[in-house]
């Protein structure tokens, strides 16, 4: 009896998650985790420097692996947002960059990756909009991207949207970003809205959705700031992973909305702190989304019968050390230091390039 048990209990380690509960979480990831762990970016790439938006947008776009780091504020105006197609690039901010748009019109933005986009990673950079106005634009637009990992960026005031994932776009993991709005909405926009600071889009209709039906993203240790109303996220054709993030607004509505779109959405929420918003789950938009909230501060439990957890490694911390987390020195947002020569990022204090100055001592790093 006791070899059954022994057997069995074995067989239903094979079936569970891999889910580590620690007190501290992974502050600087070597890799990604999750629906977006196979991207490896630029890795063994040459590593060059964009001071402009001409050079970013012939960096990004250009062929084979490369390490791109961006210095300083590059500004995009109207007609200006980068549409490209982009393969193997690791695009990271040195402490302090910036792109920011000044384009509060339709289809106004900073970056799009377009198809046939795939294996891109993104670190460290602020993406400053104009501020919210319903006539569509994003700071960040992945129309089409694939195997796609977003870390430690600030994502403020887009105009339709801070940072959206839609058509084709695919297995994305998104991890220590901070999203807001400090500008005030504009009024009037085509869309019907007259206060659209809502964040996060995934799928833009019922019948949107990549190759394989779903979008499947994970969205862990983020935090959803002042200014944001909505879409933290709002998805449909969803499979998402919602990890250890933090919601507090000072204006915020609605935090998780969903329909089912055609394809079905099912969302596993974890260990997450919605300390200031006013719903934590919208499941009305259409279908029935299948839903499971666990280990969180409010609304734990199933919606249309819930669903699974994903059955990749991560390691989640308790929601009561969540805010901590998120909101301390190395946490959400563009907290990263780098090394310029490398492209190597740390937390701690500034890595010098020159090789005649002391090397800082930091708690961790990653040279991805």
């Amino acid at each position: 009896m006791k070899k059954l048990h022994l057997v069995i209990a074995a067989q239903l380690l094979l079936i569970m998650p891999i889910a580590l509960l620690a007190q501290e979480p992974p502050y600087v990831l070597t890799a990604p985790f999750g629906y977006g762990r196979d991207a490896t970016g630029g890795a063994g790439g040459s590593v060059t420097t964009v001071t402009t938006r001409e050079q970013f947008a012939t960096a990004v776009a250009a062929s084979g692996n490369a390490i791109i780091l961006v210095s300083g504020t590059l500004t995009f105006g109207e007609g200006q947002m980068v549409k490209s197609v982009v393969a193997n690039k690791t695009v990271i901010g040195l402490p302090g960059a910036k792109l920011v748009s000044t384009a509060q019109v339709k289809d106004g933005g900073i970056w799009q990756l377009s198809e046939n986009s795939n294996n891109v990673i993104i670190r460290n950079l602020i993406f400053e909009g104009p501020g919210a106005y319903d006539v569509d634009g994003n700071d960040l637009l992945f129309n089409r991207g694939t195997n796609v990992w977003v870390d430690h960026c600030e994502f403020y005031d887009g105009v339709d949207g801070n940072f959206d994932n839609s058509n084709g776009a695919d297995n994305v993991t998104i991890t220590w970003n901070k999203f807001g709005y400090n500008k005030p909405p504009k009024a009037g926009g085509s869309g019907g809205s007259d206060d659209h600071r809502f964040s996060n889009l995934v799928s833009g209709g019922d019948g949107t959705a990549p190759t394989d039906g779903r979008y499947s993203i994970t969205f862990a240790y983020n935090w959803w700031g002042n200014g944001v109303r909505e879409r933290m996220p709002r998805a449909r054709n969803a499979q998402l992973h919602l990890l250890n993030n933090y919601v507090n607004s000072n204006v915020g509505s609605k935090a998780i909305g969903l329909s089912a779109g055609n394809n079905g959405t099912d969302v596993y929420v974890e260990n997450c702190h919605f300390k200031a918003v006013n719903t934590v789950l919208d499941a009305g938009y259409g279908g029935s989304p299948k839903v499971t909230i666990v280990g969180s501060d409010r609304n734990n439990g199933n919606t249309n019968g819930g669903t699974s957890a994903p059955t990749y490694a991560y390691t989640a911390i308790p929601w009561g050390s969540v805010e901590a987390a998120v909101t301390g020195s190395c946490g959400a947002g563009a907290t990263l230091q780098v090394n310029e020569s490398t492209g190597a990022v740390s937390c701690g204090s500034p890595v010098q390039s020159s090789s005649s100055r002391p090397s800082s001592s930091s708690s961790s790093s990653s040279a991805v």
